[in-house]
């Protein structure tokens, strides 16, 4: 199974140790903070592995890109430690194991992605997606596989990711349009963590709708209004996409909130 690329010396090195100090979940300061993680690098038992609410938030307060909450998630698994009950997890595991039922419009080099779940195909409505709405896909095998990353189980995820990868690759598709942050999240930053090769290119939604309004600017009336964005806890996994959504809001005339 491929490894998690860790560098240990920026991690142990690290002052702030702002994965744990800026956490909303655990009230630690830098010395106790540079403890526990100290534990979690080392495979000891910490505190820090049940307290843990895998909400994502570490991912994006490392300074260093060591996915951190990653290097959680496997210490959580080898020690039998699990956020979420048995049932539950069994379930999850049943619902979206690939069983060779899965389906597709028309796919052409850039799809959509309906991962697993239906109800995204609600976010492709309309002009904006008529030149590429009949390219997608949708079921178990395109399942993206993050969500185990919130039931400790990155071994499901290090054995399933690579054939959804090319499950998705032998449909002849080389752009892949992912509607949810973790789904984008999963292909630009967990399967290159272990080292996972992503032959396609992964385009986020709001980079896509970004790309769309722009070329329909002329036909833009704008809002006027006034709105605030909460981000999802899948966001924290692909922090670098936010800028989407003032660029967006600046086009279609809406002035963001500050919260």
């Amino acid at each position: 199974m491929p490894e998690l690329k860790f560098d240990k010396v920026k991690c142990t090195g690290c002052k702030a140790v702002s994965c744990l100090v800026k956490c909303q979940y655990m009230d630690l300061d830098k010395d106790a903070a540079k403890r526990e993680w100290q534990k979690v690098i080392n495979g000891e038992d910490s505190f820090v592995l049940k307290a843990c609410t895998t909400c994502y938030a570490c991912e994006e307060y490392c300074p260093f890109g060591n996915h951190p909450f990653y290097l959680i998630v496997e210490r959580q698994e080898e020690k039998g430690i699990l956020p979420q009950s048995r049932p539950i997890l069994k379930q999850a595991i049943n619902m979206t194991t690939a069983q060779g039922k899965f389906l597709v419009g028309k796919p052409e080099k850039t799809a959509l992605s309906f991962c697993a779940i239906p109800r995204l195909y609600t976010l492709a409505a309309g002009k904006l997606f008529e030149d590429v709405l009949p390219s997608w896909v949708l079921g178990t095998e395109f399942f993206c596989q993050a969500m185990f990353l919130h039931f400790a189980r990155m071994s499901v995820i290090k054995e399933n990711l690579p054939k959804v990868i090319g499950n998705i690759w032998n449909q002849g598709i080389r752009e892949v349009i992912f509607l949810h942050d973790e789904c984008y999240g999963t292909f630009t930053k967990l399967a290159p963590a272990y080292g996972i090769e992503v032959p396609f290119k992964p385009v986020h939604y709001f980079e896509y709708l970004y790309d769309k309004l722009k070329e329909n600017k002329k036909l833009i009336k704008p809002l006027n209004i006034k709105a605030a964005y909460h981000r999802n806890c899948s966001a924290r996994l692909v922090p670098e996409t936010g800028h989407f959504v003032d660029d967006i809001f600046e086009l279609i005339g809406v002035e963001r909130v500050k919260r």
